[in-house]
């Protein structure tokens, strides 16, 4: 059996952007078991996502997630507290991810695993499967796969994306109501990282 780990952010990791960049990854046994919870993603002439969703529609996606097989792990980033050097937006994004991938591989009860990641210009390929392998060497993982993709692509993605808005519009909107939903499943939960 290979498990799935899938990742995405929002928020951004510019300086004068939002106040909170947040990735988070859902970790799952069996994708197949998160296909009710993509059922409930609204189908529009273009890609749904948490940030174009009906407060209804973000509400029946995360409930949804309550009864399937998935941990939540998740980087909240209060940009306010980031230490100098913060030189450039790819260190802020390359440390939250090699942090979550950590922290999502700790967590998973299985060996083999692949990784999806919501296609970024933050990490080259290579860099995040370096970094992936190395995290699952120590952790005694097998990575079967590790790779960017187009969320609109794949239905992981796509789901993990309305976990980061809801986490993300915790911190950056002062509003747990989404969060609340999905508390339950989260796992582990690390914020403001400092470099």
């Amino acid at each position: 059996m290979v498990g799935l780990i899938a990742i995405d952010e929002s928020g951004d990791t510019g300086e004068n952007g939002t106040r909170f960049f947040v990735i988070a990854a859902i970790v799952s046994r069996r994708s197949r078991k998160l296909l009710s919870t993509y059922k409930k993603i609204p189908i529009k002439d273009y890609e749904s996502k948490f940030s174009n969703s009906s407060n209804e529609e973000r509400i029946g996606v995360l409930t949804e997630m309550g009864d399937s097989d998935m941990q939540i792990v998740y980087v909240c980033i209060d940009k306010n507290n980031w230490r100098e050097p913060y030189t450039h937006s790819n260190i802020l994004y390359q440390k939250a991810l090699e942090t979550l991938m950590e922290c999502a591989m700790s967590v998973a009860d299985f060996k083999d695993m692949k990784i999806v990641v919501d296609k970024s210009r933050f990490i080259k390929i290579e860099d995040m499967r370096a970094v992936s392998k190395t995290i699952s060497t120590k952790l005694g993982k097998n990575i079967k796969g590790c790779d960017k993709v187009l969320s609109s692509s794949n239905k992981c993605v796509q789901i993990v994306d309305y976990v980061a808005g809801a986490i993300w519009t915790k911190y950056e909107k002062n509003n747990p109501e989404f969060f609340e939903i999905i508390e339950e499943k989260i796992s582990v939960a690390r914020e403001s990282l400092r470099p």
